[in-house]
């Protein structure tokens, strides 16, 4: 089985910024530099079939290249506790619409369905039994926080797997952008990369 999301790819420069938010939440479980990504829809476990048909309706996908910017932080609780820190992009048409086209081809194949509202963010951090107030007030200390905007010319298929150090994202394939004005980086990155070498469990992480 594939444990599998659809993302966008943060460049180099990003994710750094966001690695240089470490600092100072309470019991905090930060996410690995080269795990940070936008998920613009998660679909669990499929077979080989499942993911043939998914990779090739994805690829019917025909969007224009788009600028995202971070602004800001939020983060998800539960009676009091957080659960999750997150760094929030501010909602776009560009950004909407290609979520909204990337749901309708995994409908059509019969993936599962995603129960929640599509939130765009770039989880930074998990928590167990995080105080609210007291992550609220080192939101405050952190911010102002921005990154300003960068060009988008691609999303990205991922495969999950639980690796002894924590999971891994390996991207099964990028799907260029349309759109002459827009370069991403990542996408020629992966390109020109020979396929890594991967050590895969048995045991599959939650996304």
């Amino acid at each position: 089985m594939n444990r599998l999301f659809v993302a966008l790819a943060l460049p180099e420069h990003v994710r750094s910024a966001l690695t240089g938010l470490r600092r100072g939440f309470p019991g905090a479980r930060w996410v690995a530099e080269e795990n940070f990504h936008l998920t613009l829809r998660f679909i669990g476990e499929v077979d080989n079939r499942a993911m043939d048909d998914i990779v090739e309706r994805l690829d019917r996908i025909r969007e224009p290249g788009f600028d995202l910017e971070i602004d800001g932080f939020g983060c998800f609780e539960t009676k009091g506790k957080v659960r999750a820190l997150w760094a929030r992009t501010p909602a776009s048409d560009e950004l909407s619409h290609l979520q909204r086209k990337i749901d309708t081809a995994l409908d059509s194949v019969g993936a599962a369905r995603e129960t929640r509202k599509f939130k765009p963010h770039i989880t930074l951090a998990r928590f167990r039994d995080a105080p609210l107030d007291r992550v609220n007030s080192l939101i405050c200390e952190a911010s102002p926080f921005r990154v300003a905007p960068f060009p988008v010319g691609s999303f990205t298929l991922y495969r999950s797997f639980l690796n002894r150090d924590g999971p891994i994202y390996r991207p099964e394939v990028v799907y260029p952008l349309d759109g002459d004005d827009f370069s991403d980086p990542y996408f020629d990155e992966f390109r020109d990369d020979e396929e890594p070498d991967w050590e895969e469990s048995e045991a599959v992480p939650s996304h």
